[in-house]
């Protein structure tokens, strides 16, 4: 799994790609200096030793074209998923927001099969690391309000937004931490709260050692 990108380093993707699709070559670094307005061809170069540390590029060294994109050979291909928000996991304590200024690539065979928007939200705090979702974690999730008992879903209450797993029972609404530590206490609603979407899956901090892609059923 590649590690995220900011607005701007997916703008440079994205213009490369755009290139590749049309001309069916890679851009020069002028091409890219002119398509992005960038002041100097070192600005190109510097977006460019980013990429390619994060793993979306390659570029092959005495070349005017040596921009390679990492699967651009369509064999599986990866799209775009924005990171929104932090989430808090322990107490409520993270605003909903809606900030757009970071994207991580994703396998589009982990989002293909899913109906509606995807979106990526960075875990904050340790309720839920039973469940493999650790602070600095990226969880997709897949925007619905329809969930079942047992999913993990990103709950709204009170303008807040929190990870749990899901269970209702009596009329009530409980919101289960999953972790062993006896400080983090179930939430219990019976309104007053949204459920925003399911947990899709998780993709460990890019400072971890584990680089896959945790799916679901593996808990």
């Amino acid at each position: 799994m590649n590690r995220a990108l900011t607005y701007k380093q997916q703008r440079v993707l994205d213009a490369v790609k755009d290139h590749l699709a049309v001309k069916e070559v890679s851009p020069t670094l002028e091409q890219l200096r002119t398509t992005l307005g960038f002041a100097s061809l070192r600005t190109v170069t510097q977006y460019l030793e980013t990429l390619e540390e994060k793993g979306y590029i390659v570029r092959h060294r005495g070349f005017k074209r040596n921009i390679e994109l990492r699967n651009v050979d369509g064999a599986w291909g990866t799209v775009s998923i924005p990171v929104l928000a932090n989430v808090g996991c322990d107490d409520l304590s993270v605003f909903a927001q809606e900030k757009c200024d970071e994207y991580i690539e994703v396998d589009k065979r982990i989002v293909d099969e899913e109906d509606g928007g995807i979106v990526a939200v960075r875990a904050i705090g340790d309720s839920m690391n039973d469940a493999g979702i650790n602070t600095g974690d990226y969880v997709l999730i897949r925007f619905t309000d329809q969930a079942q008992n047992g999913d993990r879903v990103a709950a709204i209450v009170n303008d807040m937004v929190t990870v749990k797993r899901l269970e209702r029972r009596d009329g009530m609404t409980i919101l289960w931490p999953e972790s062993r530590d006896p400080r983090f206490k179930p939430i219990i609603l019976k309104e007053d709260f949204k459920i925003a979407g399911r947990v899709l899956c998780v993709i460990p901090a890019p400072q971890t050692e584990l680089t896959e892609v945790i799916p679901l059923d593996e808990y």
